[in-house]
This record gives C-alpha cells, structure tokens and sequence, in this order.
C-alpha cells in the first residue's frame, strides 16, 4: 500500500511513544491549570512567581501542541470510517470520559463563579478549559495504549 492510500488515521507527523505521551498529558493540563490558578497569587511587583506563572503557561501550552502533533490526536479526531472497530470504541469511551471532564469542571466553575466574575479571568479560565479538554481524549487514549503492536501488521 503506498502512503498516498493509506488512511489520515495512520499517518501522523510526530508518532511518540506512549509514556512519552502519557508525560506529555500531565505536563500540559497540570501546567495549564497551574497556570490559571498561580495567576490568583501574583502581586503588582513583579517576583519569581511571575517568572514561574509565565513558565507554566509556555510549558502547558507545549506539550499541548506536541501532544497535539502525535498518533493520539489523529485518532481522537478521526472520522469514523478512518478507524478500526476497536480504535473507534476507544476513542468513544474516550469522548464519554472527556465529557465528564468537561462536565466536572464547568460545574466546580459555577460552584466558584464570584472568583470567574472579571472578564480577564474568566477569558483565562475558557483559554486554558478550550486547551485541556482538547487535549483530554488524545490524553485519555495515550494512557490506555500499553504500546503493544497490532497483530494485524
């Protein structure tokens, strides 16, 4: 099969290993959360929690983008027909417990809503839920992958 025929779903610009990506997904949503919740602590004058605030959001939002680059992403965001039957159920169950993720944040959000109140944060908070929850599935999928080969190849 040439690689003009092969499905989107195989072909993927960064193929990382699976504890690779499983590092990958807790640097970039524990560095996003991070992130939005330090920001909480910084004072006017600048200090090293300054320096570690802006780090945190260059960490989370890089290995977000190198994990957006891997095999897991294509396979979270593949069509249907471009999956084998028991990718396709991975990636489902994945989308549930994205979900739920999606779900349980939005409503500790509500639950916290005065802390929400000024447009900068809560501009921060969509920023950092928009990159943690796309991120989410293809994390989800990376953990679950014991990086064993198909037995189809």
């Amino acid at each position: 099969m040439s690689s003009t025929q092969r499905s989107p779903a195989r072909r993927h610009p960064l193929a990382i290993s699976p504890p690779i990506a499983r590092g990958l997904s807790v640097l970039s949503i524990g560095a996003l959360w991070g992130w939005f919740f330090l920001k909480f602590s910084l004072s006017d004058a600048p200090d090293s929690r300054t320096l570690l605030v802006g780090s945190l959001a260059l960490i989370g939002v890089g290995a977000a983008m190198l994990l957006f680059a891997s095999q897991y992403l294509n396979q979270a965001y593949a069509k249907d027909a471009e999956l084998d039957e028991r990718e396709l159920t991975e990636r489902n169950r994945a989308y549930r417990y994205t979900l739920f993720y999606l779900l349980a944040v939005l409503a500790l959000a509500y639950l916290r809503t005065e802390e929400l109140a000024s447009p900068g944060v809560l501009a921060n908070f969509f920023v950092v839920l928009f990159l943690t929850t796309v991120a989410f599935t293809p994390a989800v999928l990376a953990w679950w992958d014991r990086g064993e080969p198909d037995g189809d190849v």
